[in-house]
């Protein structure tokens, strides 16, 4: 049961990747990073060496979904649409932020 969970979370993931609304709670960022993640590195492993070259579609492939899921978890920790700029700036520098709980919203506390 957990793999599928796991599964049906890495699918929506991959299938939102030219969504940038909406929200990924942080879980979620985190499990879709770790698949990203080791799969890029199996490909590195595997596909390239010192005579190959990393492929631009295996790139694409892993940096769109990785930042449209990043997107989305910038709208769920609440923090302005000017922290994308620094996401494609700095990426690294932006990931401990990410994995912070999602702010709490006071008109939700007041209902």
């Amino acid at each position: 049961m957990q793999v599928i969970c796991l599964l049906r979370i890495i699918k929506d993931s991959l299938l939102r990747s030219f969504n940038y609304e909406g929200r990924e709670t942080r879980g979620r960022y985190l499990v879709f990073l770790s698949f990203q993640l080791l799969w890029f590195c199996s490909y590195l492993n595997w596909f390239t060496g010192a005579e190959h070259e990393i492929s631009f579609t295996a790139l694409f492939l892993f940096l769109l979904p990785t930042f449209s899921c990043a997107v989305r978890r910038i709208n769920d920790a609440g923090y302005s649409r000017g922290v994308i700029a620094l996401l494609v700036i700095a990426p690294y520098l932006l990931l401990p932020f990410l994995l912070f709980p999602a702010s709490v919203n006071l008109s939700d506390e007041r209902s």
